[in-house]
Formats: C-alpha cells, structure tokens, sequence
C-alpha cells in the first residue's frame, strides 16, 4: 500500500484548478478542481477546530437573514442544510446527471466569475490551516484579490 499526504494531493489539485483555469480557459474543469480542493482542505480545517469556507459563508448567511428578518427569500427553508445546498448547487449541478431533465448545468452566474469564487474558496481554506502559499496560488490572489 503507498501512502500520499492529503496536504499534497488537496494543493496539488488547486494548483491544476488555477492552471486549467488561467492557462486554458478550461472554467467547468476548475470549478470542479477547486471543488475538491476546497472539500479536503476543508474537512482538514474543521478536523482542527478551525472554521472552514463553506462555515464560515453559511455563518454569514444566517446572519444576514437574521438581520433582514426574512425579507430575503432563498425559496426555501434558510437552515444550515439548505443554504450549504444553494452554495453547492453550482459545483453540484455541473458534476451530476440525474434525469434527461438535467442535460444543462444551472449556474447562479457566470462560469468565468464561478470558477474564481470556488478557487478562492479552495484558498481560504488552504490559508485558515496555515499551510505555505505555493508561488501559483500567490499570483492568481494577485490577479483576483478576494472580497
């Protein structure tokens, strides 16, 4: 049996996000990269006790609506498991195929503009465990800076 750190493969993943990405203009392809990047370096956070992207935004969400008192309307119910549903729904939509009536993706935006946000979120995850910035990561927050 080989053994590979999950370190490793979650960067390495990212690293091809951004370069299918940049270097091809292969959006789907980085979104769904970036997905899983995003995905093990966020378990590793919250395996540490560390809030992760996809908590952290849920969090913020809830607090937003809070403040609003429901004048906002996600079309659902606003708990944890909807809302971690509508921010999946990209990522989730270009990734599975359930019935002929989903022979399309369905994307809140762009994918151009999607596949940055998902990258970026694959980002902060890597940034909040306090791991090294490879040199590609670095340039790409360069180029889009988040928030």
């Amino acid at each position: 049996m080989h053994s590979y750190s999950k370190t490793e493969i979650a960067t390495e993943i990212l690293e091809a996000a951004i370069a299918e990405r940049e270097l091809h203009g292969r959006h789907f392809a980085a979104m769904n990269l970036a997905a899983v990047a995003e995905e093990i370096f966020g378990k590793m956070a919250r395996i540490e006790g560390r809030e992760d992207q996809r908590t952290h935004a849920i969090d913020q969400l809830m607090k937003l609506q809070a403040k609003l008192d429901g004048m906002f309307d996600f079309g659902f119910d606003n708990d944890r498991q909807n809302l971690s549903k509508m921010l999946n729904s990209s990522k989730n939509s270009i990734k599975h195929l359930n019935s002929r009536s989903d022979m399309n993706a369905e994307l809140f935006f762009q994918v151009e503009q999607e596949s940055i946000w998902q990258i970026q979120g694959a980002i902060r995850n890597l940034e909040v465990l306090d791991l090294p910035i490879p040199e590609l990561v670095k340039e790409f927050l360069q180029t889009y800076p988040p928030g």
